[in-house]
């Protein structure tokens, strides 16, 4: 009896350790995948005038010529469906990014409004936060920071639109001591990974407003504009900064 309890624990034990492998190896080659996907947008960037491309699937073939990259090995309907899965949005239970429940937003073959979109890519687990998806409005930027107005001729009614607002400009939650800062590069994502929220958690804001206090909440994984991979809580804006007590 003893050599049998002895044994259930060891295989217990065994499970748990191999599940945790899987775990790492699909994060691991999630973030090759992103890595990589990074090293092709700033080349694609160098190449046309600091313009980002209109969707990912634009960098097959010439940047990105191994069409699996698109497919995230956490995604169980493998880049068929919506970039944000379903059980994801129940998890961090927020409205916001029931936004990307519209196909219009997704890069594969379910979005038929696309355009300018590479049909050649059929599959993408990953949501591209530079897309030409429309969506957004100048509404947005008056509600967050009315008091801090942008040039006259810079409109915003896509993805990419917004996101660069964010990027030269900043926004209403990026102010301190009533200066309104741009973020930086190498924190805001170009490209995000939303399949690997049950693998741990993170410590962050709950919203891009940083209000209702520090929460440890499911992960995303990301590739920022400047190349660099890193783990955040889903809204990237809701991190702790250096010198932010947890507590």
């Amino acid at each position: 009896m003893v050599v049998i309890a002895i044994l259930g624990v060891l295989s217990s034990a065994l499970v748990v350790s191999v599940r945790s492998g899987y775990k790492q190896a699909r994060q691991a080659n999630c973030k090759s995948n992103l890595r990589q996907f990074g090293v092709a947008l700033t080349i694609y960037r160098g190449e046309h005038d600091n313009r980002t491309p209109d969707w990912l699937s634009n960098l097959y073939p010439e940047y990105i010529d191994d069409r699996s990259m698109y497919v995230c090995r956490a995604d169980n309907r493998d880049g068929r469906d919506a970039p944000v899965p379903d059980d994801y949005l129940r998890a961090i239970q927020d409205d916001d990014y029931n936004f990307y429940k519209n196909e219009e937003t997704w890069d594969n073959k379910k979005n038929r409004s696309g355009d300018t979109r590479n049909t050649g890519i059929e599959n993408c687990s990953y949501c591209y936060e530079f897309s030409v998806a429309p969506g957004v409005s100048m509404e947005w930027y008056s509600k967050t920071n009315p008091k801090i107005p942008l040039p006259e001729n810079l409109t915003i009614k896509t993805i990419v639109d917004f996101k660069r607002v964010q990027l030269v400009y900043g926004d209403g939650n990026n102010v301190v001591d009533g200066i309104q800062y741009p973020y930086s590069a190498s924190r805001i994502p170009i490209v995000r990974c939303c399949h690997h929220w049950r693998d741990q958690k993170l410590y962050g804001y709950k919203n891009s407003e940083r209000t209702g206090g520090i929460q440890r909440l499911p992960i995303v994984i990301n590739v920022a504009y400047a190349g660099n991979v890193f783990v955040s809580p889903p809204y990237w804006e809701g991190m702790i900064r250096p010198g932010e007590s947890r507590d």
